[in-house]
């Protein structure tokens, strides 16, 4: 079984169980979330630092794994 048939597996038995509940003003709360990750992702400052080519990949890896922009 891949990881995301696991996932989905796990997220049906937690709907089975009741877990899960409605958002009253579902579009004032998207809107609230939105605004914070926004702010939270806004760049102000640029900072310049070395490393290795390999230590660089990994970082590279894991923010594409993030969904994490890159910007060369």
């Amino acid at each position: 079984m891949n990881q995301e048939s696991k996932l989905e597996e796990e997220i049906l038995a937690s709907f089975e169980r009741e877990e899960w509940r409605s958002v009253p003003n579902l579009t004032e709360e998207i809107a609230r979330h939105a605004s914070t990750t926004f702010a939270s992702l806004a760049t102000d400052k640029r900072v310049n630092i070395r490393v290795s080519s390999r230590d660089l990949e990994d970082v590279q890896g894991k923010a594409a794994e993030e969904g994490i922009p890159i910007r060369h």
